[in-house]
C-alpha cells in the first residue's frame, strides 16, 4: 500500500510518499519528503553572470532550414547543442535530441553539420579519457530528416569508427555523406583517414592506405562535395605552411592515388566550399601585410588558380575565419579589425564584396550559413561578466542590418550554472557545498528544510570559476575543499574554514597547496575529519600526466603534503577517505577505463600511506571503489564495477583496517550507480541512481551491517521520470535523512532536496 500527501510548503511543492519496496529488516526508511530546490540552493549575490558555458562551433542551411550546432557544459550533464530555425534564421528553437547520453560519458560535443535531400549529418569528438591511448578521442554522431529531431548513433553503427580516430570536417553528397579526419597508425603517428555513409548511420571506413601514401600526407583537414565529386584538403607529411588536394569522384568511398600541393595554404576546417563553377578555397587566418587574403579557385579540384582576393582587413584582424557555400556563391566571416567582425560574399570566389558590418564582439565568431533566401547566419561565442561563456548567433537578412538572435526566449537553452556536491552534518547542523553561478556555494541548516547561503561573498567568488567539492567537520570545525581556477587553464586548491558554517574564511594556497611548477592542475576532491585532524584527497595534472595527492592537517592551519605514496600513485585515481578506528583510510581506482581495480590505502597519522591489496568482487571484469565510511567499528565501502550484465554496484566491508573484505553485490532492478554514502549509529545510507544508461530514477540503499542492503526507489517530484535523475549527496542527522540530487532532461535541468527518517530494527 502506498500513501501519497500533497501540500504547499513554503511557496514550493511537497510531496509524501511511503515506498512500497519491500524492507524487510536492519535499516528502514520510513518516508520520503520532496522539495524543487532550484531556488533553495542561490546565489548569495544578485546580478552579474549565470556561469553558463556554452560554444557554437558551425551551422549548415538548407532551404528555409538552418541548423546551428555545439555544446553546453554549464551543468554537470553536458549535452549536445542542436538549435533549429525552420524560416531562414527569423525564428529559432532548441531541437529535440534522443539518445543523449548526459551522465554516461558519451560524446556531448558537436562540432560539425552537413545536410540536404532529407538527411542531416552532426559530428563531434570527445576526449576518451582512461579508455583510450594517450591523446585519444571518441566520435560521436546525430543524424536527423528534418533538422529539428535528432538521434544519436549508437555503437553498433560506429564500428567503422577506431580509438584515436578523429573527423575533422565532412559534406553531403549525392550518395550520402562524408567524413574526413585522422587516425592512429601503427607506429603512432597520424594518417589519414574518411568515412562514408548513405544514411548517417551505418558506415564504411576507407583506410589510410586507401587515401593516400603516409609519406605524402597525414591527416585530411577539410572536405567539399559538388554530387559525388569530393575535394579534400590535407596535410603534407613533411610538415610546413602547405597542403595537399586530394579528390574522389564517388562521393568518398576510392580517392585518387595523387595529389595537388598547394604551398602556403594551411589545411584546415572551414578552408573549402562549393561555388556555382566549382571549388573555392579561402586560407583561414592568413592575410598580407595589406590586410588581404588570397582565393585560390579550381573547376574539379584538380588544377588550382589564384582567382581573387578578399581585402580591406585591418592588421589587428586574423582574416577569415569560416568559408561556405550559398545559394548565390560563396560567403566569408571575417575578423577584419581586433574583435570586429563581418561578412563577405562572391558568386565565384574572383569579386567579394563585404555584405554585413557584425560589430565589435568579445569572444569569436567561427560558423557560417547561408539561407535559402540570403538571409546571413553567423554564431560563435563571447565572455560575460568575468566567468560565463555565452552563445552568440546574429542574423541578416538581405539589404537589412545584421541582429542578434534573443536567445533568452528559446526555451529550454539558457542553463544556470550551479551545483550541490556534498552536504555533512556536525553540532546539529547540516553544510551543503558546491557551486553556483561560476562561484563555490556554501548553504547550511539547522533541519534540512530551511537553507541559507554562508559567505561572505567575497571569500567564495572570484575572477574566474571556482567549486567546492566535499566538506567535513571534525574538532577544529568545517573544512571545505574543491578548486578555483588562478588563470585561464589553470587550478589551485580551494580550501575554507568556519566555525559555526555561516561565516568562513579562506586558507590561503600557499606551500603544500601549491602545484609543482610543471603542473598547471592541484585540487583536493574529498575531505574527512578524525581525532587527530583532517586528510583531504586530490588530484595533481599536468600536460601529460596525473597522481593522486593526499594532505593532512591538524589545526586547519598547516597542511603537509604526503609524501612517498604506495608505487609513486602511478595509475591510482583516489575518491574518498575516512576517518578509521586506526586513523584514515583512502579509496579509489587504478588501470584504464573497462580494466579497473579497487585501490586502499592506510594511514596511522594521515601522512604515510600504506597500499593494502585490490579489492575486485567475484563476476566483474572492472570495478573500483568510489566511496568510504566507518560504522561499528569497520570500514564499509562502495564501489562500481562492470560485468556480464552491465555496470553494477557494490559493497564491502572489512574489519581488519582493509587488510581483507567481504563484497556483496547490491539489489537494483537495471544499472546502478552509487553517488554518495553516510554513516549513521545503526548503520549505513547510499544513493545514486538506477536505470538503462543515459536515463535513470534516483535510488537509496539502507544497510544495519554493509552485507545486506535494501533498495528504495522514492518516486515524487523530480525523484522519477523522463530523462536522468539521481541523488548526489547524502547526510545523516540522527534519524534525519537529507539527500540533494538534481533532474535533468534534453531541455530542463532541476535540483532537487529529499529528506526522509530512519528507523532501525533491533
Amino acid at each position: 500500500m502506498v500513501l501519497v500527501l500533497t501540500a504547499a510548503v513554503g511557496g514550493g511543492l511537497a510531496l509524501w510518499g511511503w515506498v512500497s519496496d519491500s524492507l524487510g529488516t536492519g535499516l528502514r526508511l520510513a518516508g520520503g519528503d520532496f522539495q524543487p530546490a532550484d531556488g533553495t540552493f542561490a546565489s548569495p549575490v544578485d546580478g552579474g553572470g549565470d556561469g553558463s558555458s556554452q560554444v557554437l562551433n558551425a551551422i549548415a542551411a538548407v532551404g528555409p532550414t538552418v541548423v546551428a550546432v555545439g555544446s553546453d557544459t554549464t551543468s554537470p550533464v553536458p549535452r549536445p547543442l542542436f538549435l533549429v530555425s525552420p524560416d531562414g534564421g527569423t525564428t529559432w528553437r532548441l531541437g529535440k535530441v534522443t539518445g543523449f547520453a548526459g551522465q554516461e560519458g558519451g560524446p556531448a560535443t558537436v562540432g560539425l553539420v552537413a545536410g540536404g535531400d532529407g538527411r542531416w549529418l552532426a559530428a563531434g569528438n570527445e576526449p576518451s579519457g582512461t579508455g583510450g591511448p594517450a591523446g585519444g578521442l571518441t566520435v560521436g554522431l546525430w543524424s536527423s530528416v528534418d533538422g529539428h529531431r535528432w538521434s544519436a548513433v549508437d555503437a553498433e553503427g560506429l564500428t567503422a569508427f577506431a580509438s584515436g580516430d578523429r573527423i575533422t570536417d565532412l559534406a553531403r553528397t549525392s550518395s550520402g555523406f562524408v567524413a574526413v579526419g585522422t587516425a592512429v597508425l601503427g607506429d603512432g603517428t597520424s594518417g589519414a583517414a574518411a568515412w562514408t555513409s548513405p544514411d548517417g548511420r551505418s558506415w564504411t571506413r576507407v583506410e589510410t592506405r586507401d587515401i593516400g601514401a603516409p609519406d605524402r600526407i597525414r591527416g585530411l583537414r577539410a572536405v567539399a562535395a559538388r554530387g559525388d565529386a569530393v575535394v579534400a584538403l590535407a596535410d603534407p607529411a613533411q610538415g610546413g605552411p602547405g597542403s595537399v588536394v586530394l579528390r574522389s569522384g564517388d562521393g568518398g568511398r576510392s580517392w585518387l592515388p595523387s595529389g595537388v600541393a598547394l604551398d602556403g595554404v594551411v589545411a584546415q576546417p572551414g578552408t573549402l566550399a562549393v561555388a556555382r563553377k566549382g571549388f573555392v578555397l579561402v586560407p583561414l587566418q592568413q592575410r598580407s601585410a595589406k590586410g588581404e587574403v588570397r582565393v585560390h579557385c579550381s573547376a574539379d579540384g584538380g588544377k588550382w588558380e589564384a582567382c581573387g582576393a578578399i581585402t580591406g582587413l585591418d592588421a589587428q584582424g586574423s582574416g577569415v575565419k569560416r568559408l561556405t557555400s550559398s545559394p548565390e556563391g560563396v560567403a566569408a566571416v571575417t575578423e577584419t579589425g581586433l574583435e570586429r567582425y563581418a561578412v563577405h560574399t562572391s558568386a565565384d570566389g574572383r569579386e567579394w564584396t563585404r555584405a554585413a558590418d557584425l560589430g565589435r564582439l568579445p569572444g569569436s565568431l567561427r560558423a557560417l550559413a547561408v539561407s535559402g533566401t540570403g538571409t546571413l547566419v553567423v554564431g560563435g561565442d563571447e565572455r560575460a561578466a568575468e566567468v560565463d561563456n555565452r552563445l552568440v548567433l546574429i542574423t541578416a537578412a538581405k539589404g537589412s542590418k545584421a541582429k542578434a538572435v534573443p536567445l533568452a526566449e528559446i526555451r529550454g537553452l539558457v542553463r544556470a550554472a550551479r551545483e550541490t556536491a556534498r552536504v555533512a552534518t556536525g553540532e546539529g547542523r547540516f553544510v551543503a557545498v558546491g557551486s553556483v553561478f561560476g562561484d563555490a556555494g556554501i548553504w547550511s541548516s539547522p533541519d534540512g528544510e530551511e537553507w541559507q547561503a554562508a559567505g561572505p561573498a567575497e571569500t567564495l567568488g572570484g575572477a574566474h570559476r571556482q567549486a567546492l567539492g566535499d566538506v567535513a567537520y571534525g574538532r577544529k570545525g568545517w573544512l571545505a575543499v574543491g578548486g578555483a581556477m588562478s588563470g585561464a587553464s589553470s587550478t589551485e586548491p580551494l580550501l575554507v574554514t568556519s566555525a559555526d558554517g555561516g561565516d568562513w574564511r579562506r586558507v590561503p594556497a600557499a606551500d603544500a597547496l601549491r602545484p609543482a611548477g610543471d603542473r598547471d592542475f592541484l585540487a583536493p576532491h574529498a575531505v574527512a575529519a578524525g581525532p587527530s585532524g583532517y586528510v583531504l584527497a586530490g588530484e595533481e595534472r599536468g600536460a601529460a600526466t596525473a597522481v593522486p595527492v593526499l594532505w593532512f592537517s591538524a589545526d586547519l592551519k598547516r597542511f603537509t603534503r604526503a609524501a612517498g605514496l604506495p608505487a609513486g600513485g602511478a595509475g591510482v585515481r583516489l575518491h574518498d577517505v575516512s576517518p578509521t578506528s586506526s586513523g584514515y583510510m583512502a579509496v579509489g581506482g587504478s588501470g584504464t577505463a573497462g580494466h579497473e581495480t579497487g585501490v586502499v590505502w592506510v594511514s596511522a597519522d594521515g601522512v604515510t600511506w600504506t597500499a593494502r591489496k585490490p579489492v575486485v568482487p567475484v563476476g566483474a571484469t572492472s570495478a573500483g571503489l568510489r566511496h568510504v565510511v566507518t560504522y561499528g567499528g569497520q570500514a564499509v565501502a562502495i564501489g562500481a564495477a562492470e560485468t556480464a550484465e552491465g555496470s553494477r554496484a557494490f559493497g564491502a566491508v572489512s574489519r581488519d583496517n582493509g587488510a581483507t573484505w567481504e563484497t556483496v553485490w547490491l539489489p537494483a532492478d537495471h544499472e546502478a550507480a552509487v553517488q554518495d554514502l553516510a554513516a549513521t549509529q545503526d548503520g549505513v545510507v547510499a544513493v545514486g541512481r538506477q536505470g538503462a544508461r543515459g536515463e535513470g530514477d534516483s535510488a537509496v540503499w539502507t544497510s544495519g551491517d554493509g552485507r545486506s542492503w535494501q533498495l528504495h526507489t522514492p518516486t515524487q517530484g523530480h525523484l522519477a521520470g523522463g530523462g536522468l535523475q539521481w541523488l548526489g549527496a547524502v547526510a545523516v542527522s540522527g534519524d534525519q535523512v537529507v539527500a540533494l540530487g538534481r533532474s535533468t532532461t534534453y531541455d530542463a535541468d532541476h535540483l532537487t532536496l529529499w529528506r526522509s527518517t530512519l528507523a532501525a530494527d533491533r
